[in-house]
């Protein structure tokens, strides 16, 4: 293992001297970039051009969660800013973009059941970007993004992240003097080249890897930020290659390290047992309103970084073997179809598990997935309002994103990478959408979400072949059939676990230098679970959060 940790912190050091000469080499000079974060606003503007344009772009599959662009689109820029901020912050090879975040929510928002609670957030963003003469056709960009926030309630906040909800969640949270103040810091940042047929990256961020709108399946914005290196290279007209290698948090702390801890010590900082995630995608453009993308994905852990699956374009199916099958792999397919001034066809297939000799068993079939399909289409009524009309569906069986070996879950900071309601759930989510212009966007949205039980007697019968009924939540299925259960908090008789949200949300634009959001909604969640007293109950409210933005 120390080899593999030398080798690692080489390739860091490498990588970082090797964008540092360049630097030093080539006479450079800044150019603009302005920054898209992922939000539902940014992606109707780019969906709805892609659309007008009648051709596929990478960004509806393949994009990090902070997705720089060379010039300005739409007037959108979420570096926020005014005219004395400019004079004072931004000069021609270093620009700094100061914010202020706050957001409010009424009757608890997405973390609580009631109570008003406010999260306030100084921000800052630093950048420095270069053209790379002679040419100028490669640009090389350095960024980091630093957030502080404080969260402030009427009621107390016992577990302070958004379950069954698709917000993103934030990783380390600390607690002050009691429970209705919270402290946590968000860092994201990283280098990136770009050149004319892709570019290489070393980032803090989230990948975004798949078509769905609500969600993907494969790698989405539900948890917490991660470093990973990753490389998007166009091969040819027709076909593009990506690949990334991702460090994750596995909450897992490395027992090894016990006899370094302080005595007595209530927090000796142990390390954790180290856990990745890898994947590789191919996407095929035969014509340019159609994509077609396939590719795998494999977590593992508990060791450093394994070199065969650095290697970016060998199968990790056979990788995997060679490991006596010691990690977690996946296999994926996706498409994208695009109809000029119509709409948008879209939809992924994800499979965890799979024996071909079994495939067609129904007793003995492994095969483990889970599908999406989706359409956008623009409305003939109210062009001017660019209105669109939006249906999503998710289905995810009880079998996928888990393993018999913990280190193997797809999750980061105990949080889904893929897509947000988990195992054992589908997701039905429709809306009407459109925007008069780019300083105004709005949606109509209801969305239905169901949720079963997945716990270690799940995990023990899917890998003894015994069917596990989708959206199960009561009963023993140990023996394959049926029969009264032991008591198990987890389960629970009656309807499955669901929650139904409708609302309205939007953003608008005051300018460069102000952003707000809002987002009004009814909620109904049937059969939730109170980790506090371990029953299940009904709860329904409506709420607003608000959330504005201003820069300097």
């Amino acid at each position: 293992m120390g080899i593999v940790n030398l080798q690692s912190d080489r390739i860091h050091y490498y990588l970082v001297v090797i964008f540092s000469v360049i630097l030093m080499i080539f006479p450079s000079y800044l150019f603009s970039q302005i920054l898209l974060k992922e939000s539902k606003a940014n992606f109707y503007f780019l969906e709805s051009k892609v659309i007008e344009n009648g051709k596929v772009e990478q960004y509806l599959t393949t994009r990090m969660s902070h997705f720089w662009y060379a010039n300005s689109f739409a007037g959108r820029n979420d570096l926020l800013s005014v005219s004395i901020g400019d004079s004072l912050l931004r000069e021609n090879r270093f620009k700094m973009y100061p914010s202020l975040n706050a957001e409010v929510a009424l009757d608890g928002g997405n973390i609580n059941e009631k109570g008003t609670y406010v999260n306030v957030a100084p921000t800052v963003a630093v950048l420095a970007s270069y053209k790379i003469p002679p040419v100028g056709r490669y640009r090389i960009i350095f960024w980091t993004i630093f957030e502080k926030h404080s969260v402030f309630s009427r009621e107390e906040i016992y577990d302070f992240h958004y379950d069954f909800d698709s917000y993103k969640e934030v990783g380390w949270v600390s607690r002050v003097e009691n429970n209705k103040w919270r402290e946590y810091d968000i860092g994201d940042g990283g280098i990136q080249l770009f050149y004319p047929s892709g570019e290489i990256a070393l980032v803090k961020s989230n990948p975004i890897w798949g078509p769905g709108y609500s969600g993907q399946l494969l790698l989405s914005n539900k948890s917490p930020s991660f470093s990973f290196i990753s490389v998007n290279h166009r091969i040819s007209k027709r076909w593009r290659f990506s690949y990334l290698h991702g460090f994750l948090n596995s909450t897992y702390k490395d027992s090894t390290y016990e006899y370094l801890g302080v005595t007595g010590s209530a927090r000796p900082g142990f390390p954790l047992v180290r856990k990745y995630v890898v994947a590789h995608r191919l996407d095929y453009y035969p014509r340019q309103n159609f994509r077609l993308g396939f590719g795998e994905s494999v977590i593992y852990g508990g060791r450093g970084p394994e070199l065969g699956y650095i290697i970016p374009v060998v199968p990790y199916w056979s990788i995997q073997h060679d490991l006596k099958d010691s990690d977690n792999v996946q296999w994926y397919v996706d498409f994208d179809l695009v109809k000029k001034d119509i709409g948008r066809l879209y939809g992924a297939f994800y499979l965890d598990e799979w024996d071909l000799l079994k495939t067609f068993d129904k007793d003995k079939s492994r095969n483990w997935i889970a599908y999406q399909t989706g359409l956008t289409y623009k409305l003939p009524v109210l062009k001017a309002l660019g209105s669109t009309i939006r249906l999503e569906y998710t289905h995810l069986t009880p079998y996928v994103y888990v393993h018999r070996n913990r280190i193997n879950t797809v999750e980061h900071w105990g949080h889904p990478l893929g897509y947000w309601s988990g195992p054992n759930s589908d997701n039905l989510f429709v809306a009407v959408e459109g925007s008069p212009n780019y300083r105004l966007w709005f949606q109509l949205y209801a969305q239905y979400t169901r949720r079963g039980v997945v716990n270690d007697s799940t995990v023990i019968w899917q890998y003894k072949t015994i069917h596990i009924p989708f959206l199960y939540h009561n009963g023993d299925y140990s023996s394959g059939e049926y029969s009264p259960s032991l008591y198990d908090p987890n389960l629970y008789e009656g309807e499955p676990e669901n929650k139904t949200v409708f609302g309205i949300r939007g953003e608008i634009r005051l300018g460069s230098f102000a952003l707000i959001d809002f987002d009004l909604f009814y909620l109904d969640w049937k059969q939730k679970f109170n980790p506090d007293s371990s029953y299940r109950h009904q709860f329904e409210k409506w709420d607003v959060i608000i959330k504005v933005s201003v820069g300097f």
